[in-house]
């Protein structure tokens, strides 16, 4: 390959967005599901301040009601059969509606753990590239897996990344302090720029309970040993999120909490209109 500098210039130029975006507001909150997939709803949620969005292919199985799913875990059987053309328009509409500042992590069929093997190319990632994406979002349950995604990531240009889970495929199953600690290594050595921890009460939005004990344990250990982006997903929700922002995680993420405000609130304003 021939354009090492090229890629590394733009690596390189999209971390330093996401440390300027993360100086600015302390702590970032990264927003998917319609936040990552409808422009209108992505504009108001720029003018509230966000900087970080998430378009992904579960979220993009709801907008098209692809096979009739209403819900991100229905989404997970079909999400693999969105066509990256969806994600590609996505990137673009956001990069297009929003701007240059704001930071885009795409994901696209193959780049989670699906239900059938589905390949992640390195054509793919330069395509997601060109479409105006800063950074492939995994959630893969293996760290070779992610490593192959992260060389397809930094040839294009894009930052990667990754997720430690503790039973769930939503990254590396590592439910021990042991098996943590030797997770974030690996990630680290395979060059992962961002790495996450799932909390286990991924799509469960406004549902989600508190969390344990067992799970602030794991915060501090992953925080304490964690060198690269720090990123916290699963029940993140306004009813918590105050008290989250003070654990010390880079970025937080939030998607279908969100999502569970707009559609009641949708329903709410309907049921008001058809009463007038």
């Amino acid at each position: 390959m021939t354009t090492n500098y090229e890629a590394n210039a733009n690596c390189e130029a999209r971390r330093n967005k996401l440390r300027e975006i993360l100086k600015q507001q302390g702590t970032g909150l990264m927003l998917g599901g319609l936040m990552g997939t409808d422009m209108r709803i992505a504009k108001g949620a720029y003018r509230g301040g966000c900087r970080i969005f998430e378009p992904n292919h579960p979220a993009m199985a709801l907008q098209m009601g692809l096979f009739g799913v209403t819900t991100m875990n229905e989404a997970e059987s079909i999400r693999h059969l969105v066509p990256l053309e969806r994600m590609e328009s996505a990137v673009e509409g956001l990069r297009a509606t929003l701007g240059n500042d704001i930071f885009i992590t795409c994901a696209a069929r193959g780049t989670f753990t699906e239900e059938q093997p589905v390949p992640f190319t390195q054509e793919d990632a330069f395509r997601i590239a060109y479409a105006g994406a800063d950074c492939l979002h995994t959630h893969k349950s293996s760290v070779e897996d992610v490593a192959r995604i992260t060389e397809y990531a930094h040839n294009a240009g894009l930052l990667c990344e990754a997720y430690i889970s503790a039973y769930d495929t939503f990254g590396v199953q590592a439910p021990t302090d042991e098996t943590l600690l030797q997770a974030i290594k690996d990630y680290e050595s395979a060059g992962v720029d961002l790495l996450g921890l799932c909390t286990g009460m991924i799509y469960q939005g406004q549902s989600a309970t508190g969390f344990s004990e067992e799970c602030t344990h794991r915060f501090g250990l992953f925080l304490e040993n964690t060198h690269v982006f720090k990123v916290l997903e699963g029940g993140i929700k306004p009813g918590n999120i105050a008290a989250v922002r003070k654990i010390g995680f880079d970025i937080l993420v939030m998607s279908t909490a969100l999502d569970n405000i707009l559609q009641d609130t949708t329903e709410k304003t309907v049921n008001e209109l058809m009463a007038m």
